[in-house]
């Protein structure tokens, strides 16, 4: 009788520590969920700046180049 009853109570814990274990793991997934959805929309905005950044580049080695091309500079007078 001693041996069953020692059985049920460890088994009870096992039950026990088991639920304990599987909240645990929803809550790391729930986590996990949410940091890969603040993951995708940090990629996003990065390759929006990254975009804009190169497009702004691009504008300003023109501008360079436009500057470089011109054939006559005007200097204004300090007085």
């Amino acid at each position: 009788m001693g041996r069953i009853v020692s059985e049920k109570r460890v088994l009870k814990k096992m039950k026990k520590l088991a639920s304990r274990i599987n909240s645990q793991i929803e809550s790391v997934r729930d986590i996990v969920e949410d940091l890969e959805i603040e993951f995708e929309l940090l990629q996003t905005q990065i390759s929006k700046l990254e975009a804009k950044k190169g497009s702004r580049k691009q504008e300003d080695e023109e501008e360079i180049i436009d500057i470089e091309n011109t054939s006559s500079v005007t200097v204004k007078p300090k007085f």
